[in-house]
C-alpha cells in the first residue's frame, strides 16, 4: 500500500473557507482536509494548528484519524534517517548543490529544448569571427528573465545570493573573437510602453553587421512583481509580445541587416509579423541558469538544435483554440482548401493556419524519410502494429531529428480527430548516417469513448502518417483493425514502444 504522505498546495486548506466556501470556518476546513487524509499543511499552519486540537475535543474528528496522519509523517522521517541525523551540515551544501555535473545537465536540457523556428537562407549558425554584432532587447542581458516562476530567484527572492546565472549576452560574448565589436542596448522593458530606448538600440544596430534581439515575457508570481507576463496568477487577454517589443523589432528591421530574434517566454506568442519578416527565429523558452551558454551554443553552431514545438503557435488570440488534433468538422484542415466549402474557409480577416504548427522545429542539417513498412496490414483488435521506416541525415553536420508517428481513424462511430500523435523518438545522426525506426503501436492506443461512453477499439481503416511535424508528413500508409468492437479495460497499454536499429 501507500507508504508516503500527502501535502497540501500553498494555502489550499484555508481556501476551503476563504475562496471555495465549502467550509464555514478554518476549523471546518482543517477537519475536511484531515478526513480526506491530507497530512501536512503548507506553507504554514493556519488550519492544522490548535484548531485541529479543538476539533478533536469537540468530536468533529477522531483522535485515531490524527494518529494515522502523524504516523505517515513519522514513518517518512524515520526512513529518511531524520531521527538519527536531524540537521544538515551547512558547510557541506556546496558539495551537493550546483555541482559541475548539475551545470552540465542544465546546459544539456536547455540546448535540447531550443526550437529553431525559422532559418531563412541559412543565416544561422553565425560566425564566431564576425566583425561586429548588436545585442539588443529586454532579455538579452537579463538573468532573471531566463527563469521560470518557481525558480528560487523568481519565486522567493531576487535580493539574496543564488547560484550563478549566465545571461544570453554573456553566453554570446564567450563565443566571439576578441576582435569582434559588441554593441549593446536594452531598447525597452518587457511591459513598459516607453520607446525612449529605441534611439540607442538603433544606433547600436547601425554600427553592427548582425543584429540579435531577445524579446518575450517574464515568468513569476503575480503578487511579487507587476511586470510578470506569465507564471502563476498571470493571465493575459492577448498573445502579442508585451509592451513595445514588437515595435522595437520592426524599427530594427528597417535597417535591412541580418537579424535573429530570440524568444524568451513560457507560453505561445502571436508573432505573425516577426515570423513573416525576420529571417531567423529561435524559441528558447525559459532556459534557466545555463540558458545563456545554451543559446550561444546554438547560435554559433556548437550545438545543432533539434527541439520541436509541444504546442501550436497561433497568428492571433482569435485563432484560439487551435490544435493539430482537431475534428474534421473543425475550420482548419490543411493549407489547401476548397473555397466553396463553407466549413473549411479562412476567417474573414485572418488565415486559419497557425504561424508554427505542433511538432515544428528545424535543424542545421536535413533528413530524408524512406521505406515505410507496416506489419501486419490487418491486425486483431487486441494486437500490435509494427510501423518501420528509414531515416537518413542528408546534410553536412550531425543533428537530432524527432520523428513523429500520427494516426487517423478514417471512419468511426463518433467523430475522430484528423490526426493524433501516437509515438515519437529523438534520434542523433551523423552526416550520411541511416537508421531504421520501429514503432510498435498497440491497438489499445486506438481506443476512444463511444456514444455510450465505453472505451472501445473499433474495427476499420487507419491512416499512418510519419513525419517531422504535424504539418510536415513525409510517409503515409494504412492498416486495418479486424474483429469485433472490443471494450478496453483499465490496465490498457499506454504507449508506443520505439526501437532504433
Amino acid at each position: 500500500g501507500f507508504k508516503g504522505y500527502v501535502v497540501s498546495d500553498y494555502s489550499s486548506i484555508n481556501m476551503l473557507h476563504t475562496i471555495h466556501f465549502v467550509a464555514e470556518s478554518l476549523k471546518d476546513a482543517a477537519v475536511l482536509s484531515a478526513q480526506a487524509s491530507v497530512d501536512i499543511e503548507l506553507p504554514h499552519r493556519s488550519c492544522y494548528s490548535e484548531l485541529l486540537i479543538e476539533a478533536v475535543q469537540e468530536g468533529k474528528i477522531s483522535e485515531n484519524k490524527i494518529d494515522e496522519i502523524v504516523s505517515r509523517i513519522l514513518y517518512a522521517k524515520f526512513k529518511l534517517g531524520l531521527f538519527e541525523n536531524p540537521y544538515v551540515k551547512v558547510e557541506d551544501a556546496p558539495k551537493y548543490f550546483d555541482t559541475p555535473k548539475d551545470r552540465e545537465l542544465a546546459r544539456q536540457v536547455a540546448r535540447e529544448s531550443i526550437v529553431l523556428l525559422k532559418n531563412e537562407n541559412n543565416l544561422l549558425p553565425l560566425s564566431k569571427n564576425i566583425k561586429s554584432i548588436a545585442l539588443i532587447g529586454p532579455s538579452i542581458d537579463s538573468k532573471r528573465n531566463l527563469l521560470g516562476d518557481y525558480a528560487y530567484t523568481a519565486h522567493l527572492s531576487k535580493d539574496k545570493e543564488s547560484i550563478p546565472i549566465v545571461s544570453i549576452a554573456e553566453g554570446i560574448k564567450s563565443k566571439l573573437s576578441p576582435d569582434t565589436v559588441i554593441n549593446y542596448a536594452k531598447g525597452c522593458n518587457i511591459v513598459d510602453t516607453s520607446k525612449d530606448g529605441f534611439e540607442e538600440a538603433m544606433e547600436a544596430a547601425k554600427k553592427s553587421d548582425v543584429i540579435v534581439v531577445a524579446v518575450g515575457g517574464k515568468s513569476g508570481l503575480s503578487h511579487f512583481s507587476s511586470d510578470n507576463t506569465c507564471g502563476e496568477g498571470n493571465d493575459r487577454s492577448t498573445l502579442n509580445l508585451p509592451g513595445v517589443q514588437e515595435d522595437l523589432v520592426k524599427e530594427l528591421h528597417k535597417l535591412g541587416k541580418p537579424m535573429v530574434v530570440i524568444l524568451v517566454n513560457g507560453r505561445p506568442l502571436a508573432i505573425e509579423w516577426i515570423a513573416e519578416n525576420i529571417p531567423a527565429i529561435l524559441e528558447v523558452w525559459l532556459p534557466g541558469e545555463e540558458g545563456g551558454n545554451a543559446v550561444a551554443d546554438v547560435l554559433f553552431g556548437d550545438y545543432n538544435p533539434g527541439g520541436k514545438l509541444p504546442m501550436t503557435f497561433p497568428r492571433n488570440a482569435g485563432q484560439e483554440p487551435i490544435y493539430y488534433n482537431h475534428k474534421p468538422s473543425g475550420i482548419r484542415e490543411k493549407k489547401k482548401r476548397d473555397v466553396d466549402d463553407i466549413f473549411k474557409k479562412d476567417y474573414v480577416d485572418s488565415s486559419t493556419i497557425p504561424v508554427f504548427p505542433f511538432g515544428h522545429g528545424l535543424s542545421y542539417t536535413s533528413f530524408k524519410y524512406n521505406n515505410l513498412n507496416i506489419e501486419p496490414t490487418e491486425v486483431e483488435n487486441d494486437g500490435t502494429v509494427c510501423i518501420s521506416f528509414e531515416i537518413q541525415n542528408t546534410g553536412k553536420v550531425a543533428g537530432d531529428e524527432v520523428v513523429q508517428l500520427y494516426i487517423r481513424d478514417l471512419f468511426a462511430s463518433v467523430e475522430r480527430p484528423v490526426m493524433e500523435l501516437k509515438g515519437f523518438k529523438r534520434i542523433n545522426l551523423q552526416p550520411g548516417e541511416k537508421r531504421t525506426v520501429k514503432f510498435k503501436l498497440p491497438t489499445d492506443l486506438l481506443a476512444f469513448h463511444d456514444v455510450d461512453l465505453n472505451l472501445v477499439v473499433e474495427p476499420g481503416e487507419f491512416k499512418v502518417m510519419v513525419g517531422s511535424s504535424s504539418e510536415d508528413i513525409r510517409l503515409e500508409g494504412e492498416f486495418r483493425v479486424i474483429g469485433k468492437v472490443r471494450k478496453v479495460g483499465g490496465f490498457r497499454k499506454m504507449r508506443t514502444d520505439v526501437e532504433v536499429v
